[in-house]
């Protein structure tokens, strides 16, 4: 009888145990958090939703914060090059976690991109391993992580479902955009779109003057409209690229966060929602951006 409550206050210590899942960043944490989603796992994030991943200074409270997980989960595909040293630091010995894991990545050289979140089909194979890693390191939650797994794949199945149909009438040839840096790859290979950009896979790339050059002359050769800025990347380079051209940003995506206040697929429609929209009204946005361009070229001749 003895040994029996023995066993039941160990086991229900372990019941009591916090259970904690840490993920690299915030677009992991929200994939994360909607598995877990009926359970008492907390599912905590390194890089705040406000803050770019690629560019991330670690904190020594980022190692308190790992030393206490059951589970790490890491983008991998080269997005967190600081992370090693972190859990390094922290003393952690578990399971860190790639929910890239089976994903073939497109390279630029010897760099993998690592944005595949941006594809709702690749999305589907990171539930898949982030479901599985959270099964081993919480069996008993197994069930749940199990269905909840099921429901938000449907969910990103709908999610390619509207956003292809977003596309579908606008002709190949006027699928064309501007934005930041090159985050924007599988989201391109999804729905067939030509996608440029003054940085590369990482917001730290900086442009040489004849890259500028260039992608200033596709833009006015192929009378882009549709360009963004990005909500964690530096102003500067579109807007002096717009100011070159004559064209207007049209509007802000977001490329390595979520939206605010907004799940993965809530961000991943505004980001198609906006992109398709300032593509189909293109024709009358060139018009009036040609007509601003002469007027402040002409204010600038008579005033200088």
């Amino acid at each position: 009888m003895k040994i029996l409550r023995i066993f039941l206050v160990l086991n229900c210590l372990t019941f009591l145990q916090a259970e904690t899942v840490v993920c690299s960043f915030a677009i992991l944490k929200d994939l994360c958090a909607q598995i877990c989603e009926g359970t008492e796992i907390e599912v905590l994030t390194i890089v705040p939703n406000s803050v770019d991943p690629h560019l991330y200074q670690s904190k020594p409270s980022d190692s308190k914060m790992i030393a206490k997980a059951n589970l790490v989960i890491t983008n991998g595909l080269n997005l967190e090059g600081w992370i090693g040293g972190i859990i390094s630091a922290s003393g952690y010995n578990g399971t860190v976690l790639l929910a890239s894991t089976n994903i073939k990545p497109r390279y630029l050289g010897t760099l993998p991109d690592p944005h595949i979140w941006h594809s709702p089909k690749l999305i589907i194979q990171m539930i898949d391993n982030i479901t599985n890693g959270l099964s081993v390191a919480f069996p008993r939650h197994k069930p749940i992580f199990t269905k909840n797994s099921i429901d938000l794949k449907k969910s990103f199945q709908m999610v390619e479902a509207k956003i292809t149909k977003l596309f579908v009438d606008i002709p190949e040839n006027k699928r064309i955009m501007l934005t930041t840096h090159d985050a924007f790859f599988y989201f391109s290979m999804n729905y067939n779109i030509k996608v440029l950009s003054p940085q590369g896979i990482s917001t730290g790339d900086d442009p040489s003057a004849a890259d500028m050059k260039n992608l200033i002359n596709q833009i006015r050769d192929l009378n882009i409209s549709a360009i963004f800025l990005e909500n964690l990347s530096n102003h500067k380079i579109i807007n002096i690229i717009s100011e070159e051209t004559g064209k207007s940003v049209k509007g802000i995506l977001f490329a390595d966060t979520l939206k605010e206040n907004s799940s993965l697929q809530e961000t991943l429609m505004y980001n198609a929602t906006t992109i398709a929209k300032a593509i189909l009204k293109g024709e009358d946005s060139n018009q009036q951006d040609t007509f601003m361009y002469k007027l402040k070229s002409f204010w600038k001749k008579i005033t200088s």
